[in-house]
Parts: C-alpha cells; sequence; structure tokens
C-alpha cells in the first residue's frame, strides 16, 4: 500500500503527477519547436552504424571514460548506469502510486525479486558517484568545468531521489511485511526496516515518515524532470538521439550551403540558420570543459573556449524560450538596465575573436563525450561575418582578395606553378602532365608549387613515384587552388566557385584517382568534392608510401645517416584526427631506420601547428603562438628531427624551430616523410614517368602583381623567395 493508494491521496497523486508531467511536456515541445524551424540535416542513414554506436558510446560509456579521465569516468559512470538500473523502480513506484496491484512486483514478482539487490546495490553506489562528484566541485575543482549552482541542484536530485527510495521501501517493509515474500533481497532497505524494528518506531511515526519519503520521492523526481530542459544536464533527456544521429562523415568535412546562387542568407547569422543538429548540441553540452581543455587556441592564451561558445548559443536559445533560468545569474552584454540583452545576431553571442581563433582542428570534438560538433557550428558563424558582415580580421581579408586575384593564397611568391617542373627538368627528370592515361592525378597544391621550403617536398615525392613506376601526372598551370582556404576562412561562395572548375577539369581529363601531400587538399578532394559531382579515389601521401614501402618498390636504405637519428612525427590534424591516418607515416619513419619517439600528444589525441583554419595567413595577436608551444613538446621530446606531412605543419614547424631556442641549439630540423624516404632511398638513373604523359611547356614569366608593390613590405602570410 501507497499513501497515493486511498483518498484523498491519490487525488494529490494525480494532481502532483499530472502538473508536472504538462510543464514538462511544455518544456520540451518549446524546444522541439526551434529543432523543426532549423535548416533540415540528413542524419538517417546508415541506421545499423548508428544503432551499433548506442552500445559502447551509451550504455558504455566509452567517451566519458576515456583519454585519461578515469575519476570524472567512474562517477559519471556509476550514477548513469545506476540511473538506469533504478528506472525500473520508480516504473514500479508510479505504478504503485496508481494502484498496487498492477505494480511490477505484483505482476512480475519472480524477475523483480532478481532484481531487488540489483537495485540496492545501485542505489549505494550512486550516493558513492555522487559524493566523488562533491569532492570533485568542493576540493579538486577542475578549472576546466562550470562550477555552479545547476550542477549542485542536479547532484541533490539524484541524491535525494535515492535516500528517499530506500527510505519509502524500508518503511513498506516494515509496515506492510505481509505483501513481500522475499523483502530480504532489497538488503539496504530490508537493513532499515529491521533498524525501525530495533528501534521500537511506532506505527503512526512509521506512517508519517513513510508518507512524508513518499510524496518526497514523487515531487523529487517529477521536480527533476521540470528542471532538466532548463539545466545544462538536459543531455539527460536527449544524448540517446543525439549520439544515435552522431556524425557519420569524417570531422573534418563542412557541409556546403547548397544552392548558393539562390540563397539569401549565408552562414547562420540567427538560430533558424543553423541546422537542428546544431540547435540540438547546446542542450546536450554539460558544460565539463574537456573541448576547451584541449583546444590549442585556448591553451595558448586565445579567448576561444568551444565550451563557452556552445554555451553562448544556449544563451541564446535561452533567451528565446520561456521561462528564463531564473535561478542562474545571466552573463553577457548589458541593455543599460541591468539585464542581459536579447543578441540580435550570433556574432554578437559568441563574438568575433572567439569566431576567428577557432584553427578547426577538431580537438574540441574528439573531446565531446556527448559528439556536440563545435567545429561547423563557428564555422557557419564564420561565414555569416565574411560573406554577410565582411567582420574579418585584415590579414583575412588579404588572403581572399589573393584568392581571388590570383588563384592561390601566397601573397609576393616569385614562383609559378611550373617554377619547380622546370627545375626537375633541368636537373634531368621530366615529370608528366596528366592526360587521362595515368592511374594517378598528383595533386601539388598551392604550397608545393609555390612556397620554396615545400617545393623541396614536392620534388622529393616525384622522385619516389618515379622510382617504384608510379603512373601519375601533374596538372601544372592547369591546377588551381583546392578551395580549402577560402571555405574555412568563410568565403563559401569563392570556394565552390574555385572547386567547379576543378571538378569540370579532372572530370574532363578522366581523373579516377588522386594523390595529395596536403592534408587539406586532400579532406577538400575526398570528401567535400563529392557534393559538386567530383568523387574520385583520393589518397595521402603517405599512404601510397607506406603502400609502396610494403611491396617493396621502394627499399629504404638502412645506412643513409638516418639510422642515428630519433625522429618524432607529429600528426596533422587533417591526416590522424579528421581521416584517420595514423599508422602509415610511422611504417615509413620505420623503413628508415630511425628511432621513433612519440610526443605527449600524438595520433588521434594531436596537438595543432596552428595554421588550419585559414590561420597560415592570418596573425595570432593574442597569447602564445600555437606553433612554438607545439615545437617545444616536439622538441621536449629529444628528437634530432621533426617529421611532418603536411605542408602548412611544415612551415609553421620551420618558424618553430627558428624562435624556439633549444630548437635552434641542438640543430633540430624538420623533414617530411617524404623527403626521409628520399634520403633513403637508392635511385636508379634516369628516372623515367611511367605513362604517356608529357612534359609542360615553359613557364610564362611572373606577373609583375604576384610581388608586393614597389615599397610595400611583405604581410603577414607573405611568401618571398630567399
Amino acid at each position: 500500500m501507497t499513501p497515493a493508494n486511498e483518498f484523498p491521496g491519490n487525488i494529490i497523486f494525480v494532481l502532483i503527477f499530472f502538473g508536472f508531467m504538462a510543464f514538462f511536456a511544455w518544456s520540451m515541445f518549446v524546444r522541439a519547436r526551434w529543432l523543426f524551424a532549423a535548416k533540415p540535416l540528413n542524419r538517417l542513414d546508415n541506421i545499423f552504424w548508428r544503432l551499433a554506436g548506442l552500445v559502447p558510446w551509451l550504455l558504455g560509456n566509452a567517451r566519458v571514460t576515456r583519454r585519461g579521465y578515469w575519476y570524472s569516468g567512474v562517477l559519471h559512470s556509476l550514477i548513469w548506469w545506476g540511473f538506469l538500473i533504478l528506472q525500473i523502480r520508480t516504473l514500479n513506484f508510479l505504478l504503485n502510486g496508481i494502484d498496487h496491484s498492477i505494480s511490477l512486483e505484483a505482476l512480475v514478482p519472480s524477475l523483480y525479486d532478481v532484481l531487488r539487490p540489483v537495485m540496492d546495490t545501485f542505489n549505494i553506489l550512486v550516493i558513492v558517484g555522487i559524493a566523488m562528484a562533491a569532492f570533485q566541485r568542493i576540493v579538486w575543482k577542475p578549472k576546466r568545468m562550470s562550477l555552479n549552482i545547476d550542477g549542485w541542484m542536479t547532484l541533490f536530485f539524484i541524491f535525494w531521489l535515492m535516500v528517499t527510495d530506500i527510505m519509502v521501501n524500508s518503511f513498506e517493509f516494515y509496515l506492510h511485511p505481509e505483501l513481500f515474500e522475499n523483502p530480504e533481497l532489497s538488503y539496504v532497505a530490508y537493513g532499515f526496516s529491521q533498524l525501525w524494528g530495533e528501534l521500537g518506531m511506532s506505527t503512526g511515526t512509521a506512517e508519517a515518515l513513510n508518507t512524508f519519503f513518499w510524496y518526497n520521492h514523487l515531487i523529487d523526481f517529477l521536480a527533476f524532470l521540470a528542471f532538466l530542459p532548463y539545466s545544462k544536464h538536459s543531455h539527460v533527456l536527449v544524448v540517446v538521439p543525439q549520439i544515435f544521429l552522431r556524425r557519420h562523415e569524417p570531422t573534418g568535412v563542412m557541409e556546403p550551403i547548397k544552392n548558393i546562387e539562390e540563397a539569401e542568407t549565408f552562414g547562420a547569422g540567427k538560430l533558424t540558420d543553423f541546422n537542428w543538429k546544431q540547435l540540438l548540441d547546446p542542450f546536450n553540452c554539460t558544460e565539463c570543459g574537456r573541448c576547451t581543455e584541449v583546444c590549442p587556441a585556448h591553451i595558448t592564451g586565445k579567448l576561444l573556449s568551444p565550451k563557452q561558445y556552445i554555451v553562448d548559443i544556449r544563451h541564446m536559445l535561452d533567451d528565446e524560450i520561456p521561462p528564463a533560468r531564473f535561478w542562474m545569474k545571466k552573463e553577457g552584454a548589458s541593455n543599460g538596465d541591468g539585464e542581459a540583452a536579447v543578441p540580435m545576431t550570433t556574432s554578437d553571442a559568441v563574438g568575433f575573436e572567439q569566431t576567428w581563433d577557432c584553427v578547426t582542428c577538431g580537438a574540441c570534438m574528439e573531446a565531446c563525450p556527448v559528439f556536440i560538433e563545435h567545429v561547423p557550428t563557428i564555422m557557419d558563424v564564420r561565414r555569416f561575418m565574411v560573406m554577410e558582415q565582411s567582420n574579418m580580421p585584415e590579414t583575412a581579408q588579404a588572403t581572399l582578395m589573393q584568392l581571388e586575384q590570383r588563384g592561390h593564397p601566397w601573397r609576393g611568391t616569385q614562383l609559378t606553378r611550373t617554377t619547380w617542373i622546370e627545375e626537375m627538368a633541368a636537373e634531368g627528370t621530366e615529370v608528366p602532365l596528366f592526360d587521362g592515361s595515368q592511374e594517378y592525378l598528383y595533386w601539388v597544391g598551392c604550397s608545393g608549387a609555390l612556397q620554396e621550403r615545400n617545393v623541396k617536398v614536392t620534388k622529393a615525392l616525384v622522385r619516389l613515384f618515379l622510382q617504384a613506376g608510379v603512373s601519375f601526372g601533374v596538372l601544372a598551370t592547369e591546377e588551381g587552388c583546392s578551395g580549402d582556404p577560402a571555405r574555412r576562412l568563410g568565403n563559401e561562395y569563392l570556394y565552390q566557385m574555385q572547386a567547379k572548375q576543378n571538378i569540370e577539369l579532372m572530370n574532363a581529363k578522366g581523373v579516377q584517382k588522386v594523390v595529395a601531400n596536403c592534408p587539406h587538399c586532400y579532406n577538400t578532394i575526398k570528401h567535400e568534392y563529392p557534393d559538386f559531382e567530383g568523387t574520385y579515389e583520393t589518397v595521402h601521401h603517405t599512404e601510397l608510401l607506406a603502400q609502396l614501402v610494403r611491396s617493396g618498390k621502394l627499399p629504404a636504405q638502412q645506412a643513409n645517416g638516418l639510422e642515428d637519428k630519433t625522429v618524432t612525427y607529429h600528426d596533422p590534424c587533417y591526416t590522424a584526427r579528421h581521416n584517420d591516418i595514423i599508422d602509415e607515416p610511422r611504417q615509413v619513419i620505420a623503413a628508415v631506420g630511425s628511432n621513433q619517439v612519440e610526443m605527449p600528444r600524438c595520433k588521434r589525441g594531436t596537438f595543432c601547428c596552428g595554421a588550419g583554419g585559414g590561420h597560415m595567413w592570418v596573425e595570432e595577436n593574442r597569447g602564445e603562438r600555437i606553433n612554438d608551444v607545439r615545437t617545444k613538446e616536439a622538441v621536449d621530446t629529444g628528437a634530432d628531427v621533426i617529421a611532418v606531412a603536411c605542408p602548412f605543419c611544415m612551415q609553421m614547424f620551420e618558424s618553430g624551430v627558428g624562435s624556439v631556442p633549444a630548437a635552434a641549439e641542438r640543430g633540430v630540423q624538420v623533414f617530411d616523410i617524404a623527403e626521409l624516404l628520399d634520403m633513403s632511398v637508392a635511385y636508379s638513373k634516369p628516372l623515367v614517368p611511367n605513362g604517356n604523359g608529357t612534359p609542360p611547356a615553359a613557364s610564362e614569366p611572373v606577373a609583375a602583381s604576384d610581388a608586393p608593390p614597389e615599397g610595400e613590405a611583405p604581410q603577414p602570410g607573405d611568401e618571398t623567395t630567399a
């Protein structure tokens, strides 16, 4: 029997239950309305993959416990698993409130008896988890976390649910032992019921306490449910769809603006400009701060906090969804009356510097336990700033102008796209033009052709391809920028124009396979060109080199001067984290006989060089330089050589070893993976193309417009000859 089984308890139960549930339903409805008003996005593909992910990520709690977060992982697992298991008892509690005869213990007594000790055990484990969480907040106080009253309220709600659950069961055993065949199976509650007997508690006192704890349990449960939509722990309600609807494509892929010629808005200037997943993300953010803790911009003293960025979007939603979170002090700009002003645009809400600090490395998305997609949200706001507000750093604007006018981002370069080809021809090596007969199109990229340090990598890679008999060709003067810089700098229109031009040319030439040594070009061609009918089998040069080494087509000599060197490999974000290319570069390093050491932050946990997201051409004006921090980490391994697999990383580390004293003192060198292998291969002479490609015609003289105007100093991002 329960207090709700008799009049007037049954009336009180109905009023409380349906009152709270009506408020909860309304709260969820006004939030869901925003999701339906947002832009569409297909996340119902790959159903079996999505269902399979629920096991490790939801039930297994795998993303919560990984990467050294063992303490947070344990406490969350105790609370989460306990919360799931104890929903059985919550259901039984509510059924009991309606009619004891339809409760689970009455309908399936044998099964419920099996679950009794399990549920009592989890009662205790949840309380242990809450104690651990309280210790973390009071004593440990991790800087990454938002320690506010919201979290304490959630802990109290759950703690009191556990206490009242035990108490209600104990008093039911004490008052109505005849209703239970095996009460001792609920060993915690049964133990308390025995204590009440030892204390000689009267029936009247027990009934009063039973009523008190019963209604406390009911109201606590329903109040917690009503509180959750307004809490940072609202993920409890939406984490299942959040995980099921997680991103399937690689994290470095950006969604296109469809029908851009007809689009009325560009990027996300208001809430309804986001897609529904971008508005679902803020409701899943627990403000744990793991994203911010690994963000290279934040670590080096920039303003960007991926956590705060998502929270700022949630605050925009809160301002639109009544009632506002009255128990929390609002943050942000004031309207002059002491109240927070409602942001007119997303750029007002999140800020200029936060949006432009992002290097699109994806560390935040990799660290997030609930699959929040920070980078696409930031990039959509950046698109809005650039395409609708013309609000961008001066160096970004100069780079976009350079891309529009000259088709590449390197201001001031004295090189052309065929300079390196002519130099190789002068050395006796012919570089074939792609004519459709070769297996691979080698996409050289702007940096590989127009930046002197990276030209050396291009030449090394061509020699290796020729030695291994790879059938390939290049586009030379016909190659344009892949569009990655324009897209990551926010000019989607320019990106689409460049991408479509490249795709039209590549399709006309019959390109089937592409090899690229720039991870940014690789990512764009492989994953983003298919949006515009440009689908090619695309590989990164480290993948192809590793394959050639394994097949014996590029046997590396051990006596090459590298066997006594210690090498540390820097994983580019756009190969390791965004595209899971991790083992292949290490296989090449192993083949040349060098001793490998790993940096603490490596593989999918790599730390950005600082050049992603268009930051190769955007100056850092606050805090430490990201490339200097990463260079110090590489030097601290004791390595003699820093190996890279990206032209941007090459330039950032070349700059870093020049500015980090320890690197300069020890003479630390930076080489691409291709260069290390190039030093180790015994070449046959002469190197002859394997295919029907013909060498290109001589390049045109350097246009005067490619150099800075007379008297103008080189700008950040300019590349001049040595």
